[in-house]
């Protein structure tokens, strides 16, 4: 007996030990005991053998030894069915030459962290640094981009085009690392954006150029660690002087101390602070100021402290801090005044009399921070896609014949059913954050209600999604997607906080949400048509749904619209209705708002997706026929359909019914295997260097090779 063959033997015959049996007479118990002890040992050894050792199909031939696995790189077996330099010109819209201009530089600064593997270079930066080393790398590499001239105009210059390549450079520079990204949002954006939007030309004159040329370092301090996305609730006070001339603030509690500002905690000089503005002794609202919090030494200014926010699960390249002030006087122009103003004298003047309308003007210029976020999501989730499917496109798992060869993992259906659907969703928010840009670069007063709307929803859409993305890839990706260097793992903690800052996901929802209710109301008010914000199909009869539906009635464009439209129409029908419920039972207007929550959140849902599929649409209806048409095609069904299948709310409210919701699923299958032989070339033209994937895009092999190891 060989050695496994007793070491089995042996198992079973101890497992039998265990085995409980009926109770039989002593002798008969004896000698059955022998026999089925032999019986049952005998046949187990055959089943674990069989287990343990593969038959040959050919009983003749010995078991044969495997090969070393190479690696075989996609391009060598996959076939490119559309021209991928067109696609990415579609994707990336605009400044593809500036783009790629500055990937170039990031490539070869040695402040980036260039390491080769597997014959390639990568950049990505040294998570193992401590965070006050990651931080100081933060300041070197705006200090390294800025000696090039990456920003140059950023605040200087004006027009769409400016705006548009400062946005390019802002995709770019978050590819590479988002603290880097946050750290020049909270300067350009939030600091900067705000001196320009909610200052005037006595602000822009003073603060602009130095802002531009780093001849300051700013932030933004509005969150605090009592009140976040409630901007109206914060607790800072400031008052005016009326002796001096000068604005004082004052942190007057614990729970009114600025949270979260980045850049406070090392590196910036001056802030704009959020507060309650009170003259006279009547409070007047959240206004902004301008002050100084270092001097240019680094020095902490009197009469403020600042302190470590301390380690978080990503952006650790960010100085996040916490600010007090006591009794910091400011002077009276320090105020942003582009909607309100003190005079000399202490007269509080506004054009705009109604508190709320104040507001809403006050904080309409901040828009940008969601728009930059829900982009730079969805690059992101591109990287994470790009990564796993190039991944998935040369290691194998498994062979489905005896020694046969082990199966591409995108060649298994549940592998395409896993990546696909959410590579097709992250094509159409592409387009949906084109979109999104071009209404911002063009932004009039007339289209800031559009604008505050659409960018609450993809911002929340987009971020969720890419979340769900990121960790879809990392799991695709197996034991490969924990390591740092191949980046989705990472990335998932870099981009958590997208969810929460610049406004908590759920909270945007139900703002969107009110802002179709309000929509509504004044519609059915006035007895008038909708107009705006896409609700224009509210003015045409119900959609009607088929009973049943075939792959080319899924696959229609017309089919996919008219079911976004029947749930939007009918969500806010309900909304309506609810609201209006619980008015009638005594609640007031915001707690109705409250208890509605549920559907508000579902239209605010029904909202994004039907405003993403409109904007797929038209984007595809502008490429001419031929293959990059048709694969925008499965890609606009692939989209509409697993929305379909992924919402709850199209059952849940009878729009769908249980057969169609079947033959929708089934399709989603058909379109994995139909966009399977193009994944490479989707990702391909994404637009997103090789460099700044993971190694295991590609020869991920010799990426992990003792010879890297020694290298």
């Amino acid at each position: 007996m060989t050695p496994s063959s007793l070491l089995l033997y042996t198992l079973l015959i101890s497992a039998n030990k265990y085995c409980p049996r009926t109770q039989k007479p002593r002798k008969t118990r004896q000698k059955m005991a022998q026999e089925s002890s032999i019986n049952r040992a005998s046949r187990r050894t055959r089943i674990l053998n069989n287990h343990l050792v593969q038959s040959p199909s050919d009983p003749t031939s010995c078991l044969r030894s495997n090969s070393c696995l190479s690696y075989t790189p996609p391009e060598v077996t996959e076939r490119l069915g559309f021209d991928t330099k067109e696609m990415r010109k579609i994707l990336d819209l605009h400044n593809l030459e500036d783009r790629d201009w500055l990937y170039g530089v990031i490539k070869q600064g040695k402040v980036f962290n260039g390491k080769e593997r597997g014959g390639r270079l990568f950049v990505l930066p040294d998570y193992n640094q401590t965070m006050e080393q990651q931080r100081e790398m933060t300041m070197k590499r705006i200090e390294y981009l800025f000696e090039r001239g990456v920003f140059d105009g950023w605040l200087m210059k004006n027009g769409v085009e400016a705006e548009l390549k400062k946005l390019a450079f802002l995709d770019v520079i978050q590819n590479f690392d988002q603290s880097l990204a946050v750290m020049l949002g909270v300067h350009f954006f939030l600091w900067g954006g705000a001196i320009q939007f909610m200052g005037t030309k006595r602000h822009h004159d003073k603060w602009l150029r130095d802002t531009e040329t780093f001849g300051l370092k700013g932030c933004f301090s509005m969150t605090e660690l009592g009140h976040g996305s409630n901007v109206r609730g914060i607790e800072t006070v400031t008052t005016y002087d009326l002796k001096t001339g000068e604005f004082v603030i004052n942190t007057p509690c614990e729970s009114a101390q600025k949270y979260w500002i980045g850049g406070a905690a090392n590196h910036a000089t001056h802030t704009i602070v959020f507060s309650q503005l009170t003259i006279d002794g009547v409070n007047q609202g959240v206004h902004a100021f301008i002050a100084q919090i270092r001097d240019a030494d680094g020095n902490i200014c009197p009469n403020i402290r600042i302190a470590e926010c301390g380690h978080k699960i990503g952006l650790n390249g960010v100085d996040n801090g916490r600010i007090w002030f006591d009794n910091l006087r400011i002077p009276r122009e320090n105020l942003l005044n582009s909607v309100a103003d003190v005079s000399p004298d202490g007269q509080y003047l506004s054009a705009i009399k109604d508190p709320d309308q104040r507001f809403a003007a006050f904080l309409a210029p901040l828009t940008s921070g969601r728009v930059t976020i829900a982009t730079s999501a969805v690059f992101s989730s591109k990287v994470g896609l790009a990564t796993a499917i190039r991944y998935s496109l040369s290691r194998r798992a498994f062979s489905v014949t005896p020694n046969g060869p082990e199966v591409l993992l995108l060649d298994y259906p549940s592998h395409q059913r896993r990546l696909l659907p959410l590579l097709a969703k992250s094509y159409a928010m592409t387009f949906g954050g084109n979109y999104l840009k071009m209404i911002y670069v063009n932004r009039t007063p007339g289209s800031a209600k559009t604008l505050h709307v659409v960018s609450s929803a993809f911002k929340a859409i987009f971020t969720w999604h890419n979340m769900r993305t990121l960790q879809e890839c990392r799991e695709a990706c197996g034991g490969q997607g924990l390591k740092t260097e191949n980046k989705i793992g990472h990335l998932k903690g870099e981009f958590d906080v997208q969810s929460t800052f610049e406004g908590d996901n759920n909270v945007l929802m139900q703002q969107v949400s009110k802002a179709l209710l309000s929509e509504y109301a004044a519609a059915k008010k006035k007895n008038k048509p909708f107009k705006g914000l896409g609700l224009e199909h509210m003015n045409g009869p119900v959609p009607v749904i088929p009973s049943n539906l075939s792959s080319s009635t899924l696959r229609s464009s017309q089919f996919q619209m008219n079911a976004f439209c029947l749930r939007e129409r009918d969500l806010l029908n309900r909304f309506a209705a609810e609201v209006s419920l619980y008015q009638s039972k005594g609640e007031s207007k915001e707690q109705a708002f409250i208890l509605s929550y549920q559907i508000a959140e579902d239209l605010g849902r029904a909202f994004s997706d039907r405003a993403i599929l409109q904007i797929f649409i038209d984007a595809e209806a502008n490429v001419s026929a031929g293959s990059l048409k048709n694969v925008l095609g499965l890609l606009r069904s692939m989209y509409a359909l697993i929305c379909l299948e992924e919402d709850a709310a199209f059952l849940r409210y009878g729009y769908l019914s249980t057969d169609n919701a079947a033959a929708v699923r089934k399709e989603v299958t058909k379109l994995c295997g139909e966009l399977r032989p193009h994944a490479l070339a989707l990702v391909s033209s994404l637009g997103i260097p090789d460099a700044f994937l993971g190694p295991i895009a590609f020869n991920w092999i010799d990426a992990n090779s003792w010879s890297s190891v020694k290298r």
